[in-house]
């Protein structure tokens, strides 16, 4: 073996590129002429050491790359696209393929088209082109403005360097140089400090640790600018009273290569072997180095290093941060995903402040939706995105316990990715400074919290102990569930199925916020902790694809219904009891005479009333009928009856007097009393009545206890179960009652019935999937009230039939009152969400939910009028 041109004849640049390019090819054939290999790494290494001043390489480009979308759907896809990932031959992923029931991007260069196209076909990737022209994007992204430093374009690290320096002069009481760390190829990992006075504590915040991730050093710059140049009160409040570490670029050697090279690079550019190059930084953190989502290959981009700390970058920024006096905020910004992330990467186990920051983060994602509708979600690391230890953020938290750290994946949700469009710099940094403000007012705000919170509890021990004493006798004890865990379990298999039901049937502490019913569907389960190993055993036998969704139910509980949220007068920010709710529809009578009547139907098997009002402005109205809470845990579905109710009478909107005044209406927030007050004093998780179904066993499932196709699927006979239909129709004497009222009314044209969760707008039938009465009528109106629905919030609905859309769930009060009286329109609402919180939803979002779901009825009521329902 030998090199085809001689070190003397090295003229010019052209010649030396080609002679490094020509070496590379001739040194992977080394591995058969072993015997020259010295001789040539010789030369190589003079002529690398030549080549680095000289040479500037050409820029990756991508012209005809296709970008496809494909959707991970059984195990050996997940396999061949992983075999990809680690045998690349020129294909390159956008997103990493670690889940089943997950999307990834994948960059077909056009000598892998004819390949793709097999591979597609062999395996039903049903791959989806996103970008015919990945290089075409590239292009896009790069235009922009750029004669002064600005967020219309994207800048490269020496504009951002040089902009730096113009803050330094400009404000040279407030913002001093700093010099975080050093890179591979010489560079000063540079940034800014912020500070208007001292004793503030500290915030830092550093961008592009992934090269390409662009929009997060652009984000970074733009916040900072706000930060010495706005006037908004509560911008100004955050500069003044945080000494502000600023980083845009954590990477600048990966930043630059971007910039000059491969536009997709994402490491650092230390040598790893003759043929591959860099680490990735966010894996490379001396903090569970190596504890899964990683790479040993020094190829692939999540190469997490020989060891922790081998990049000079990270080490050299971590030796910074450790020296920052009074730390108490860390930001860090990727993209893409629009998620909020908080540690950890290693373990879905909520660690250290887990429910502090996610309750933190889930009001600053609210905030952050507020200015331009971009959905965000917040999770720790390993069950938001994947595990992936060994990051900054991790190595903060665990290391420095600095109390606030988010980790930022910004816009958007894969349609550009990294390659996100300058005109979306502005929006995306003016939506993420509104969260950045909420996470430091909260995080002040629960630190305060936290103390008070000590202080009361040891003040009120003493008076707790005298009230059990007292009241210990009369008092159940509330079942608590403390490290309860819910899991997110995809049914795959009919084995799977089958054992799932059987657990329901025989649950021995587990518990369904689902039904298991179909193959294809996911339910949510929650274990007890003697279950665990258990469960783990199952999980392995069967095979289940189990996703933590909550680690520990009983902290979930606690902030749903934390004391501190209820004010003195009614309202919409805590969850009420049924007394208060009852009390507040009584004043409505006071309030309103003539307009607001009450009702009381009955009592309930433990003798409390099922009261309601009737709204009604003038006579000859058609009625509208809303029920609530006939399951008792569904909180938020009592809530948002109320707060419609409080809306038709109080709100000017000219939509809403229209509706309000030409209709009757029947308020119902409450069907099944009994078990909603169980739900408060004993547990929290109750479904059912509160009758006595056995020995064992109490209550009956109310909405599967109506007489219309009772017991023809998805309802269970086993007294125990959650599903438990009664012994015959109409057992439970709330159904009986409520159903007797129901059919007085002689003007019904419209039944609402809400329930969470899922995001759902379902119409009957429940014991078939068949289209029957005025299916396509009642499923047109639905799907425009749906589509009104998102408006608001961008909260997706589904509609269909209860057979169709969730499960068979036979004998359902919209199943009655359709089939036996005929009433036009029947819908039944499974609210907010989706599953993140489930049937604990925060309190926080009782007002959209409600808010967005009047938006629906609207629709509802207008489009059955066009339709001659009314």
């Amino acid at each position: 073996m030998y090199l085809a041109i001689s070190v003397s004849q090295l003229p010019s640049e052209h010649n030396l590129t080609y002679l490094t390019i020509r070496y590379e090819l001739v040194n992977l054939q080394s591995v058969v002429f072993m015997a020259s290999i010295s001789v040539v790494g010789l030369l190589v290494c003079l002529v690398a050491v030549l080549a680095s001043g000289l040479v500037q390489a050409e820029p990756t480009r991508y012209d005809n790359y296709r970008v496809y979308k494909l959707s991970i759907e059984r195990v050996e896809q997940l396999e061949l696209l992983q075999l990809i990932e680690q045998y690349p031959d020129g294909y390159a992923f956008l997103s990493d393929p670690v889940h089943l029931n997950t999307t990834v991007k994948l960059v077909v260069p056009p000598h892998k088209l004819a390949e793709f196209e097999e591979l597609n076909s062999k395996y039903s990737l049903k791959g989806e082109l996103a970008f015919a022209n990945l290089q075409a994007v590239i292009d896009g992204q790069l235009r922009g403005r750029r004669e002064t430093f600005g967020w219309t374009a994207y800048h490269p690290l020496e504009d951002i360097y040089a902009w730096l320096d113009t803050l330094i002069e400009q404000y040279p009481d407030v913002v001093s140089p700093i010099v975080a760390g050093e890179t591979y190829e010489g560079r000063q990992i540079r940034g800014v400090k912020v500070s208007y006075k001292q004793g503030n504590p500290a915030v830092f915040t550093e961008g592009t640790i992934h090269a390409r991730e662009w929009i997060s050093a652009a984000t970074v710059t733009w916040v900072l600018n706000e930060l010495l140049t706005s006037q908004d009160a509560a911008v100004r409040n955050i500069a003044e009273n945080y000494d502000w570490y600023v980083v845009p670029v954590a990477n600048p050697d990966g930043y630059v290569y971007t910039h000059t090279t491969t536009r997709l690079w994402r490491k650092t550019r230390s040598p790893q072997n003759v043929l591959c190059y860099g680490v990735d930084p966010n894996r490379n953190w001396d903090y569970m180095f190596n504890q899964g989502g990683t790479s040993t290959i020094p190829c692939s981009d999540t190469f997490s290093g020989p060891s922790a700390f081998s990049e000079i970058e990270t080490r050299t920024l971590s030796e910074y941060i450790r020296t920052i006096p009074n730390l108490s905020t860390y930001l860090d910004f990727h993209s893409s995903g629009q998620l909020l992330m908080i540690p950890y990467g290693h373990t879905r186990e909520p660690l250290d402040n887990y429910y502090e920051l996610m309750e933190i983060g889930t009001k600053a994602i609210i905030k952050l939706q507020e200015r331009h509708g971009s959905l965000y979600q917040v999770g720790n690391i390993a069950e938001i995105i994947y595990v992936a230890s060994g990051s900054s953020l991790d190595w903060v938290k665990g290391t420095l316990q600095t109390p606030l750290t988010f980790a930022y994946e910004l816009r958007d949700t894969g349609e550009y990715g990294f390659l996100l469009p300058p005109e979306q710099i502005i929006a995306t940094a003016e939506e993420t400074l509104d969260s950045i403000i909420v996470i430091l007012e909260e995080g002040k705000a629960m630190v305060l919290s936290v103390r008070w919170t000590a202080s009361f509890i040891a003040m009120k021990f003493l008076l707790v102990c005298v009230a059990f004493a007292l009241f210990g006798a009369s008092m159940a004890e509330k079942a608590r569930y403390d490290n309860y865990r819910v899991y997110r379990v995809r049914i795959q298999t009919e084995r799977q199925l089958e054992l799932l039901q059987a657990i329901e049937q025989y649950p021995d502490g587990y518990r369904f916020w689902s039904d298991p019913v179909k193959i294809g569907t996911e339910v949510l389960l929650v274990v007890p902790p003697h279950q665990r190993g258990h469960f783990s055993d199952l999980r392995a036998k069967f095979a289940l694809r189990a996703k933590l969704q909550i680690a520990n139910l009983q902290n979930q509980i606690d902030l749903e219904s934390r004391p501190s949220l209820r004010k003195e007068t009614f309202g919409w920010t805590a969850y009420y009891r049924t007394d208060a709710i009852y009390a507040w529809l009584d004043s409505l009578a006071a309030s309103y005479p003539g307009v607001v009547t009450p009702l009381n139907i009955g009592n309930s098997f433990e003798g409390r009333p099922i009261k309601g009002v009737k709204v009604s402005y003038k006579a000859g109205n058609k009625a509208v009928f809303m029920e609530g809470l006939i399951h008792a845990r569904e909180w938020v579905s009592g809530a948002t009856v109320t707060w419609v109710l409080n809306e038709l009478l109080t709100s000017s909107d000219p939509q809403v007097r229209n509706i309000a005044e030409n209709y009757d209406w029947y308020f119902f927030p409450v069907t099944n009393p009994d078990g909603y007050e169980y739900t408060h004093t004993t547990d929290r998780q109750w479904r059912k009545t509160r009758s006595e179904a056995s020995a064992l066993c109490r209550g009956a499932d109310p909405n599967r206890n109506w007489g219309y196709n009772f017991m023809q699927g998805g309802a269970s006979s086993v007294p125990c179960s959650d599903t438990f239909a009664g012994a015959v129709a109409f057992s439970e004497v709330e159904t009986r009652q409520l159903s007797d009222f129901i059919s007085s009314l002689d003007n019904l044209s419209t039944y609402l019935a809400f329930h969470s969760y899922s995001q759902l707008l379902l119409v009957p039938y429940g014991h078939t999937t068949a289209r029957l009465d005025n299916y396509d009528e009642t499923i047109a109106i639905g799907t425009k009230a749906i589509n009104k629905l998102r408006e608001r919030y961008g909260t997706t609905y589904n509609i269909g039939n209860i057979a169709e859309a969730i499960y068979v769930a036979s004998g359902g009060s919209i199943d009655w009152v359709k089939g036996v009286h005929q009433t036009p329109l029947v819908y039944a609402y499974e609210l907010r969400d989706l599953g993140r919180y489930g049937f604990v939803l925060p309190p926080d979002q009782i007002i959209p939910t409600a808010e967005e779901t009047l938006d629906s009825i609207i629709v509802i009521l207008e489009e059955g009028a066009n339709y001659g329902y009314h």
